[in-house]
């Protein structure tokens, strides 16, 4: 009887083994699964002009969770029609931008030009902080840049998770509102032209000057000349 009780507890506690076995090996195989890597965001905006001489400001506004340093690429991709016509690239962990065949390191007087746009070291300004970074490339350019043409922003994590967004120029040139310019000048010129009218209607307006004592004494001797001789 002993043995067959014991043999009966050898069962038992070899069952219940094998069931706690069973339980905790797909509790320690999910929980040695690695997590998702972070996926970054992106937003941001191009205004400017699109004409050659003028000044394009292109700005890439990204969020990565974790903080800013898990970033490595950030693109900005010039499309026209369905076409590739100008890319530039910054590298995040060598604050270097690449335009044409050249590197633009920010903050210093190195320059790049690509096909349609350059840029210059000290126009290029990051801003970093917590998870954000933010870009603003001011670029000269070279080309008028095809109207209707969209901007692609990119980015990419350390991790290799990606994200982009595409945008086009905020305002729309040769449109039928006016500039800011070119709203300060009309309003400067009403004012010199309202402050010459007004002055020209103020002259006209002047009453004559008042005569002095004197003045009046010589109105009466012109008026009533002396007489020559006396009268008989």
């Amino acid at each position: 009887m002993r043995v067959v009780g014991l043999r009966r507890a050898f069962l038992l506690f070899s069952l219940a083994g094998a069931v706690m076995a069973a339980v905790s090996v797909p509790a320690r195989a999910q929980s040695s699964s690695p997590s998702a890597p972070p996926v970054p965001q992106i937003e941001g905006e191009v205004s400017g002009s699109l004409r050659a001489g003028g000044t394009l400001s292109i700005r890439s506004d990204v969020t990565m969770p974790g903080g800013w340093q898990g970033l490595h690429l950030i693109e900005v991709v010039v499309l026209s029609g369905a076409g590739e016509i100008e890319r530039m690239t910054y590298e995040v962990e060598s604050s270097r931008l690449e335009i044409g065949e050249r590197r633009v390191l920010v903050g210093t007087g190195a320059e790049s030009s690509g096909s349609y746009l350059r840029v210059r070291g000290p126009r290029v300004i990051v801003t970093t902080g917590g998870p954000y970074l933010s870009i603003q490339i001011h670029a000269d350019v070279l080309r008028t840049v095809p109207p209707g043409a969209r901007f692609r922003l990119a980015v990419t994590a350390d991790a290799g998770t990606t994200a982009s967004v595409t945008r086009t120029l905020a305002t729309a040139e040769g449109d039928a509102g006016f500039g800011w310019d070119v709203l300060l000048g009309a309003a400067v010129a009403a004012l010199l032209a309202g402050a010459f009218a007004g002055n020209l209607v103020a002259s006209r307006r002047r009453p004559p000057p008042r005569l002095s004592v004197y003045g009046v004494i010589q109105q009466r001797l012109d008026a009533d000349p002396p007489a020559t001789g006396r009268e008989r």
